[in-house]
């Protein structure tokens, strides 16, 4: 509607010369329109926003059918109508509910001009004002939405955790809301090998351009670093803390002490016009970044293609989009500086997670590595798991901080054994070596004891017969002690073999009885070539511990548990406790230490106990036993998985997926 030209409908057949004085003097230029018929007054009167309708009984009673069908509530605010005649009343009160909600007026037959001026004036005054409020209304939907937008932008930045996604977001919202075409975003950082200067914040500091979008044209984006200087715009910004607000960056004032760099222009055929540059501070006021928007459009989807589409689109940022971009800079800022924050705590749980592993390493170097082999091999095969969507795991999806827990689960998972004794956790072989060591000792002893046997039974005998019957004897002692010798070393030699870790037949569990038989006479008291505790731990089947060793290593898990219980995770990782705890469980319930079976089992710990099988079985760092092949462990896992003692499943997806060639020997 323009004051200059508003629009009347005449409904009626003649226009009277009185109509005609009120419309010339109303101070207002109208725009009469005399269709003839209501039906093209309806659709003329769709080219205009606000109206006038003047019409007899007959003309508006068919005008009120028509828009009765047709018109809603909030469209009659936007129609006055002055009816000619009393007889109007009568359409009126038959069109009450339109009618309330309609501005009319009535003229009699007999009204004079001023009259007649008095309802064109309440008329236009009554639409003039519907129209203020129209724009009022359409200005405080717009604040809303943009309040109710920066809300919205605000909460998902909080709620962001990953770095990338979160200066993407920034830029992203940033532009949307100032119809900025392109933009980049700045962060000031640490510079390696300076120091700070608490008299300088930007002593130490220098600018990297992180981030880049533009929707006209193709950016092949490379991070770098620049100095924080007066002579660039971020620098300018970052060392100021003003806003800069350009309506042409080609048009600098000579004596500006900015200068934009025409580079990215001449590289890629654009033309930066409007830019707006922000500062993002935290909330102690240090600078973090520049957010830089560049050429704002007058619509959105406008692609600036062409120096001419850019003359024609590109207009300058007005105050609001300085408003808007600064509050959006500012909870971006927070944002930044809170995922820093997040950033920096977890890399501190980090490395007091990695500092466990390596204390539990340094405990037992022999294990070097596994843990972290294991998480690889865990985290991969849950990555794998999450991508499948059909069959048993097409409802198993793990999200990013799931992924971290099986992640960490599998760092801890061996953590209990801290309080393990040392001389358990490290034993080798059957018997510890200072027992082996005893052994040895005795064997000697037993051998020089045998000897001197033999070396007095020489001289009673030499006292007792002749030089020559004596020299036949000694022989024969001679022979017979070396067969005793051979025969002690023969045992000595079995023990040092039995008391490998490998599997102990029954014929040399007899040999062992009958070692441990043999009596040892030393000054009137008689002693075993082999104690009952050597004994009992040569005779070990399979391995190197004994039951009750065996059940002090296995008691690592509940240490692990216990441990990882005390710490308060946060609601994302507090799973990490029953994953590691789980660890050691079998489909069947012949794990342990709670013997679980499968539906008490959590499918991480399932995943876990694959890589830690596979990892024992294929270790190359453990001096005391050989790597079995990859393709033998394969088997073996597959054998546990016809047992019913690990998930077939989940075993199949470690195999298809060859995610054991994660953790192959350095070459």
């Amino acid at each position: 509607m323009s004051d200059n030209k508003f629009p009347i409908f005449f409904l009626a057949k003649t226009i009277t010369p009185e109509f005609k004085k009120a419309f010339s003097r109303a101070g207002v230029k109208f725009q009469v329109i005399h269709p003839g018929l209501p039906e093209a007054a309806i659709e003329l009167a769709a080219n205009f926003q606000f109206f006038i309708v003047i019409g007899d009984y007959s003309g508006l009673a068919q005008f009120f059918g028509k828009i009765s069908s047709i018109a809603i509530e909030p469209q009659m605010k936007k129609i006055a109508v002055i009816g000619l005649g009393t007889d109007v009343l009568e359409l009126v009160d038959a069109n009450r509910a339109m009618a309330d909600n309609l501005n009319i007026q009535f003229i009699t037959d007999d009204s004079d001009l001023k009259q007649i001026d008095c309802c064109l004036r309440n008329a236009y005054s009554f639409l003039q004002i519907n129209l203020k409020l129209q724009t009022l209304q359409r200005q405080i939907d717009q604040q809303a939405n943009e309040m109710r937008e920066l809300n919205d932008i605000g909460i998902a930045l909080s709620a962001e955790r990953d770095p990338d996604v979160l200066l993407e977001t920034i830029l992203l919202k940033s532009r949307e809301i100032t119809l900025a075409d392109a933009g980049s975003l700045y962060l000031i950082e640490k510079k390696e090998g300076c120091e700070e200067d608490d008299s300088d914040y930007f002593a130490d500091k220098q600018l990297r351009f992180r981030l880049a979008q533009c929707d006209s044209v193709s950016i092949d984006f490379t991070e770098s670093v620049m100095p924080i200087e007066k002579k660039s715009l971020a620098g300018y910004v970052a060392l100021t803390g003003e806003t800069l607000n350009i309506p042409d960056v080609y048009k600098l004032p000579k004596n500006s002490q900015v200068k934009h760099n025409r580079s990215f222009d001449k590289a890629v055929g654009y033309r930066t016009t409007s830019m707006l540059v922000i500062p993002m501070k935290n909330h102690k006021d240090e600078m973090i970044g520049i957010l830089q928007l560049i050429n704002r459009k007058k619509n959105w989807e406008v692609l600036l293609t062409s120096e001419e589409i850019i003359r024609q689109e590109v207009v300058a940022f007005d105050d609001k989009c300085v408003d808007l971009a600064s509050s959006l800079a500012s909870q971006a800022a927070v944002s930044i500086e809170n995922n820093r924050l997040y950033e920096e705590i977890k890399n501190l749980f980090e490395g007091f997670i990695k500092a466990s592993v390596h204390a539990i390493e340094q405990r037992d170097p022999t294990t070097f590595g596994h843990s972290e082999r294991v998480a690889t091999l865990s985290t991969a095969l849950a990555k794998q798991v999450d991508e499948i969507h059909w069959g048993k795991f097409k409802q198993i999806q793990f999200s990013r901080d799931q992924i971290q827990q099986i992640h960490y689960a599998a760092l801890l998972h061996d953590f209990g054994k801290i309080g393990v004794r040392e001389n358990i956790l490290v034993k080798e072989k059957k018997l510890f070596p200072h027992e082996l060591e005893s052994v040895k000792n005795r064997f000697k002893i037993y051998s020089k004891a045998k000897l001197l046997q033999t070396t007095q039974q020489k001289v009673d005998y030499l006292l007792k017969t002749d030089k020559n019957r004596a020299l036949e004897y000694f022989n024969d002692l001679d022979n017979e002690i070396k067969q005793q010798l051979m025969k002690l070393d023969e045992f000595l030699q079995l023990i040092i073999e039995i008391n490998e870790p490998t599997v102990l037949n029954e014929s040399r569990r007899e040999i062992l009885q009958q070692i441990a038989a043999i009596a040892i006479q030393d000054n009137g008291q008689t002693s075993h070539l082999l104690t009952q505790i050597e004994l009992s731990r040569l005779s070990i089947v399979r391995g190197s511990l004994s039951p009750e060793e065996r059940v002090e290593i296995e008691s690592h898990v509940n240490h692990t548990y216990n441990f990882l219980n005390r710490i308060p995770w946060t609601k994302e990782l507090k799973v990490i406790p029953q994953i590691a705890y789980a660890h050691h469980e079998k489909l069947d319930g012949s794990g342990y230490p709670r013997g679980l079976t499968d539906a008490e089992i959590p499918i991480q710990s399932k995943m876990m106990v694959i890589a830690d099988i596979y990892d024992a079985l294929t270790a190359w760092d453990r001096p005391y036993k050989k790597a079995v092949p990859v393709e033998k462990a394969l088997q073996i896992l597959q054998y546990e998985v016809n047992e019913g003692k690990i998930d077939p499943d989940l075993f199949q997806v470690f195999v298809k997926a060859k995610l054991y060639q994660l953790v192959q020997k350095p070459a």
